[in-house]
């Protein structure tokens, strides 16, 4: 009964996107990082590289024909692993962020009181 959405809400949906990345690449104070949102687009197209380069592999003659499937594996391996630890170094930098707000909040303490436990 729901029909499609009319194609002028798909394309401004689309022109929303893309304003979004132009926004978070054009920022020039580096308070956002663009690679997380880029990276599906990123694997998505180490993946299609891999098909590529294992289909070219594989016409090469019998050892190729042999190898090219094994390749394959290893490029598919070595892409999710890259994005993978990309997105983990990610995640650290946000996790650290809120705590390097903390050690200038106890600097700011007096310190060297008796009672203040030793580090």
């Amino acid at each position: 009964m729901n029909a499609e959405p009319p194609s002028s809400s798909v394309l401004s949906s689309l022109w929303q996107q893309i304003r979004a990345v132009l926004d978070l690449v054009l920022d020039l104070s580096f308070k956002r990082f663009v690679t997380p949102r880029l990276v599906r687009m990123l694997y998505v197209l180490s993946l299609l590289a891999a098909v590529y380069f294992a289909w070219k592999w594989m016409w090469d003659g019998l050892w190729g024909f042999i190898t090219a499937p094994m390749v394959f594996l290893l490029m598919l391996i070595v892409a999710r692993v890259t994005v993978e630890l990309i997105l983990a170094i990610f995640r650290i930098a946000d996790h650290i962020a809120p705590m390097s707000d903390e050690p200038a909040a106890k600097s700011t303490q007096k310190s060297g009181s008796l009672t203040d436990p030793v580090p």
